[in-house]
C-alpha cells in the first residue's frame, strides 16, 4: 500500500513532538481511503516511543481495550504491576447486552447490578492504566502513543465509553498522544474538544497515483494515472488491488 499522506504524517509528527496545540488526531474517511495504512505508517515512523495499537473492530468491551493496551505497554517496558493487581482482583466480569432480550424482574435487577459493577471496575482500571502510561513519559522525549483503529466498527456501548470516559482520561494527562481512525469519529465535549484535531482523508489525486505507479515500476501504466484515479475514485485500497495484478505478473 502506498501511504503518501505527507500532510497528515507531518501533523502526526508535530503532535508527537509536542509542537502542536493538540494531543490527538482523529482521521476520518470512507471505507478504503487508507486510514489503517496511515495509522500503521505512524506506528512505523515513531516506533521508538511506546506505541499501543488497538483494532476496535475486533474488540468487544472496555475491559478488552484496557487489556490490549496493558499487554503492549508491559511488553515495551512500562511497569504495570498495580494495573495487573487490579485486573486479577476484578477478573473478567461479563457485561450484559440488553438488546433483544426479554427477561423477568429478578434477572433484570441482576443484569443491571452486573453492568454497574463492571462500569465501576472499568473506571478504576482505566484510571490506573492511564496513570501508569502518563508516569512513563520522560520529560525530554515523546510520551506514550495510543492508537485506536476502526472506531465506527465497534459496538455503541464501547463507542460511548471511549468518547465519554477513556479519551478524556487520556487527554487530561497532557502526556499521552492519541491517534484514532474511523468512518465516523467521536465528538468530544469541552474542555477536551480543544485537544483534538479532526483530519478528513481525501481520495488520492492523479499525481499521487502516478507516483505510486512509478515507485512500483509498472511501465504499462505510465501516463494512465488520471484515468485510473477517476475510475477507482482515488481510493487507495482499490488502486492497491488493481496495481497488485501487475506487480504479481511481474
Amino acid at each position: 500500500m502506498h501511504v503518501d499522506r505527507v500532510e497528515q504524517l507531518a501533523h502526526a509528527a508535530r503532535v508527537i513532538g509536542d509542537g502542536a496545540s493538540h494531543r490527538a488526531l482523529f482521521f476520518e474517511g470512507d471505507e478504503g481511503i487508507g486510514k489503517t495504512a496511515l495509522l500503521i505508517e505512524v506506528h512505523r515512523r515513531h516506533g521508538d516511543s511506546t506505541v499501543c495499537y488497538v483494532d476496535l473492530a475486533t474488540t468487544w468491551a472496555a475491559f478488552d481495550v484496557l487489556n490490549h493496551i496493558y499487554r503492549q505497554a508491559s511488553g515495551q517496558g512500562i511497569r504495570m504491576d498495580s494495573f495487573r493487581a487490579l485486573k486479577q482482583r476484578y477478573g473478567e466480569v461479563p457485561t450484559v447486552n440488553f438488546q433483544g432480550m426479554s427477561m423477568n424482574r429478578s434477572y433484570l435487577d441482576l443484569a443491571l447490578s452486573v453492568n454497574a459493577d463492571r462500569e465501576t471496575q472499568n473506571s478504576a482500571m482505566s484510571d490506573e492504566l492511564v496513570a501508569r502510561l502518563a508516569e512513563s513519559a520522560s520529560a525530554p522525549g515523546p510520551g506514550p502513543i495510543v492508537v485506536l483503529d476502526g472506531f465506527d466498527r465497534c459496538e455503541p456501548p464501547l463507542q460511548s465509553w471511549i468518547s465519554t470516559s477513556f479519551l478524556p482520561d487520556l487527554l487530561a494527562t497532557r502526556r499521552i498522544t492519541v491517534f484514532l481512525a474511523g468512518r465516523s469519529v467521536p465528538s468530544l465535549s469541552h474542555p477536551y474538544a480543544g485537544a483534538v484535531r479532526n483530519l478528513i482523508l481525501p481520495p488520492f489525486d492523479a499525481a499521487t497515483v502516478q507516483e505510486w505507479i512509478d515507485l512500483a515500476g509498472i511501465d504499462e501504466l505510465k501516463g494512465s494515472a488520471e484515468e485510473l484515479c477517476g475510475k477507482l475514485d482515488g481510493l487507495p485500497s482499490a488502486i492497491s488491488e488493481f496495481l497488485s495484478h501487475f506487480t504479481r505478473e511481474g
